[in-house]
């Protein structure tokens, strides 16, 4: 029996010979452990046979550590990154705008809380100097 691809002596089952046995079978998908899944820049078939396509992670994406909200936008169009960015503006004004509001109220609020001290001592005298 002849190789499919070659026309030499074929030794396999599957009608190939030794060296296009291998260069067949090189390209077939194989399981990753989870340590080699981290590190693998290229397609992925997932187990329900979705294809996956992961790029080069960037070095901030890399070095990134700790608490806190990470931002990964490399698959949004540019619409959706303007949309977020414009979202995440609004929020920050807000922000800012409350802790703004409360920053000016202070003083107001600490008088409103002295001249209410004030009264309660006052109502207190008044009430001890009448009984």
């Amino acid at each position: 029996m002849k190789c499919r691809f070659c026309n030499h002596d074929a030794i396999y089952t599957d009608g190939l010979c030794r060296a296009c046995h291998e260069k067949y079978h090189l390209h077939d998908a194989k399981i990753m452990s989870q340590e080699e899944r981290d590190g693998f820049c290229g397609q992925t078939i997932n187990e329900d046979g979705s294809v996956h396509e992961e790029k080069g992670r960037t070095s901030y994406e890399q070095t990134a550590t700790g608490p806190g909200i990470h931002l990964y936008s490399r698959g949004l169009s540019w619409r959706a990154k303007l949309a977020l960015g414009f979202i995440l503006f609004c929020v920050a004004a807000v922000i800012i705008g409350i802790l703004g509001l409360i920053v000016q109220g202070i003083p107001f609020l600490a008088a409103l809380l002295a001249l209410y001290i004030l009264y309660t001592i006052l109502k207190a005298v008044v009430r001890h100097w009448r009984s």
